[in-house]
């Protein structure tokens, strides 16, 4: 997600990217972002929204606004959804006016939760992220399941597919998008520099040309025409 949203920004788009694993957070990490309020001070009305959002480049229109680890899920912390979904919506009207961000991006944790299908409830797009793995394609079906009755469209991302057998990985995963009435925005190659860096690192600012980069461009693209 922290890739995607620096080559948008790279294309001159106003990105923000929100972290909503409120229960595993590392949005912040990944830009090294020392912060004093996070989206759940602001869900728990500690501080003002301008306050949870962060800009970790001077010349990119990228904004962060990240989570701290906490036992609840986002759900949790009102007492009817509606509430939830509302003080969320209250974070994106904000970034809308204020900044002008053409984007929203929802990091959301692995799984079914209730923070997950919140999200889903809010966004316009779902992309679901999944590999050939049997559990993770098990998942896949429910989440896109899941979307479709919340009347969310939803696109389909494999990640981490063996270069060896990429062909044939993209005509099995076509197939499957078909029968689930998914958009399939491609497949990611596994690859050694991503893996290199332990989710601690950004390759698209370090390494722009690596085979992981060029394939990022072309799902981006995708993505903003799906």
């Amino acid at each position: 997600m922290g890739n995607l949203g620096v080559h948008l920004a790279q294309q001159g788009q106003n990105i923000c990217i929100i972290d909503t694993d409120v229960n595993g957070p590392g949005l912040h990490s990944l830009f090294d972002i020392q912060f004093s309020a996070t989206l759940v001070d602001f869900l728990r009305d500690e501080c003002k929204v301008n306050e949870i959002i962060y800009k970790p480049y001077r010349d990119l229109g990228l904004y962060i606004i990240p989570s701290k680890a906490c036992e609840e899920d986002i759900t949790s912390m009102f007492s009817s959804p509606g509430e939830a979904k509302d003080k969320m919506l209250e974070i994106i009207k904000f970034l809308k006016r204020q900044l002008q961000v053409d984007h929203v991006l929802f990091d959301c944790s692995p799984g079914i939760n209730k923070s997950s299908l919140l999200t889903m409830n809010i966004a316009d797009r779902a992309t679901i992220v999944s590999t050939i793995d049997v559990q993770d394609i098990r998942g896949t079906y429910i989440l896109s399941n899941m979307s479709s009755k919340l009347g969310t469209k939803a696109n389909l991302l494999f990640n981490r597919t063996p270069k060896d057998k990429c062909d044939e990985i993209n005509c099995i995963v076509a197939e499957f998008s078909k029968k689930l009435g998914t958009s399939l925005l491609g497949s990611l190659t596994f690859d050694e520099t991503v893996a290199r860096t332990w989710s601690r690192k950004l390759v698209i600012i370090e390494e722009q040309d690596c085979d992981y980069c060029q394939q990022l461009s072309s799902i981006a693209t995708r993505l903003l025409i799906s």
